[in-house]
């Protein structure tokens, strides 16, 4: 996934990232966006131009690397 744009915002004091990600193999499709807590972040913040890569679990995300 590529990260298009993402932008930091809190719930209930909790740190989270609504990122917006495209799949690199269809770079026509719509960008997805994605609420992610700042804990499942396992590399640096990222930002956008980012290959990342991102792991589910039932729906939610729990995990992003920045792919490199």
């Amino acid at each position: 996934m590529q990260v298009s744009d993402i932008r930091p915002f809190a719930i209930h004091g909790d740190a989270y990232y609504e990122m917006h990600v495209s799949r690199i193999d269809d770079p026509e499709g719509s960008p997805v966006s994605l609420k992610v807590a700042q804990h499942v972040i396992k590399s640096a913040v990222p930002k956008a131009g980012d290959k990342v890569n991102i792991s589910f679990l039932a729906g939610q995300v729990t995990s992003v690397k920045v792919a490199g």
